[in-house]
């Protein structure tokens, strides 16, 4: 209701946060699809080339997430709690950066990401819960309560999604198939997969906790 008043009172200024926002789930979503298709890539140069665009979509992330804060200094009135708006805008940003940074190690560990199917499967969850993020954006947007609800509960089954994964890996890395030096680069390669599909969990549950609290 309270969110509904501010927007009648400021209809535009208040929309550019939510446009940024979708903005900002979109280029994730974006940025998690490469990085699967760096996982399933069959030569070097289709992942080096992935790889810059993966830059290219950090640095769009960081101006996006410029542009909320110069929004959010410009303006008095805010269509939601200040504070969770830079919260929102800055988990967006930590959410891509983690993905660069996981195939930033991908690409320095060299890994033979084509002998391991359990990371091909961490890589499309990824990509599948920040499809999730998208929706859910839109829908904070259009103030739709329901898909929100709807966008969250299928967050957190990404997540269980990811632990099993992570145990089907685990399992896969210890059958003596890898060295161990292997095993730990691997290790910490799904580690920083885990802390990608975390923060979108977190994520999906903020904009919850919004939804609740201002609709």
């Amino acid at each position: 209701m309270l969110r509904r008043l501010i927007r009648a009172i400021v209809p535009s200024r208040g929309d550019v946060f939510f446009n940024l926002f979708v903005e900002g789930a979109e280029n994730i979503h974006q940025t998690a699809k490469i990085f699967a298709k760096i996982i399933n890539a069959k030569d070097k140069q289709t992942e080096i080339k992935l790889s810059q665009e993966l830059r290219q979509l950090k640095q769009k992330a960081l101006e996006i997430n410029k542009n909320v804060m110069i929004e959010l200094n410009n303006q008095f009135i805010t269509p939601i709690d200040r504070g969770d708006i830079q919260e929102l805008s800055v988990l967006l940003f930590k959410l891509t950066k983690r993905i660069v940074k996981t195939n930033g190690k991908l690409q320095i560990y060299a890994i033979d990401i084509k002998a391991d199917d359990c990371l091909i499967g961490s890589a499309t969850t990824l990509e599948n819960i920040t499809k999730v993020l998208v929706e859910m954006m839109q829908a904070l947007k259009d103030g739709n309560l329901q898909k929100i609800s709807t966008g969250d509960q299928r967050a957190d089954e990404f997540d269980e999604n990811a632990i099993e994964d992570l145990r089907r890996a685990m399992k896969e890395m210890y059958s003596g198939n890898y060295d161990t030096m292997t095993i730990l680069k691997l290790k910490e390669i799904y580690k920083n997969i885990e802390n990608a599909i975390d923060t979108s969990v977190s994520i999906a549950d903020l904009v919850m906790q919004i939804t609740v609290k201002d609709m």
